[in-house]
């Protein structure tokens, strides 16, 4: 199941190149909006929407990324006490129930920017709300893609008897 992490690790690519531009562009842009206001007391009055919605973009990419290394929020207590393939089923169980409930917040989303489009309402630049928005159902999407490839890469675990560390 090799082609599990090399699919995963073509998406961290990516969102890795997508996170640092989009940090770039934050930084740069603040400064120029700091600059802009002391020195010149002035802006631009579009800077400040468009860095919270590409703080959300940021988030979830983010999010991603830490689902991929295994660094989203767990509760491992219990799985500490199991034997290695014991836990190794508990990862499955886990991943298929986060993959389900992720599913439940791609629909909602989706549901979300559907409304957003017919509202017609714009961001900034003449950008309208739900392509700005579109990161909500696309970063659940990556995260349930996450769990998801991880349920199938430790079923191929529990089926090829390789041990959880492996």
């Amino acid at each position: 199941m090799k082609w599990i992490r090399t699919f995963s690790d073509t998406i961290s690519h990516l969102e890795n190149f997508l996170l640092v531009t989009f940090m770039l562009f934050m930084i740069g842009l603040s400064f120029a909006q700091v600059v802009l206001r002391n020195v010149f007391s002035s802006g631009f009055n579009w800077a400040d929407i468009c860095l919270r919605n590409i703080v959300l973009w940021v988030g979830f990419m983010g999010a991603s990324l830490a689902t991929q290394q295994n660094r989203h929020i767990t509760i491992d207590a219990l799985t500490k006490f199991l034997s290695p393939r014991l836990q190794i089923v508990a990862e499955v169980l886990t991943s298929i129930v986060s993959t389900a409930i992720g599913g439940i917040f791609i629909w909602a989303s989706v549901s979300f920017v559907l409304s957003e489009h017919e509202a017609e309402s714009l961001a900034f630049l003449g950008i309208p709300f739900w392509v700005v928005e579109l990161i909500i159902p696309i970063g659940f999407g990556l995260i349930t893609l996450r769990f998801f490839l991880k349920a199938l890469e430790n079923i191929s675990k529990l089926f090829s008897g390789l041990n959880p560390s492996s």
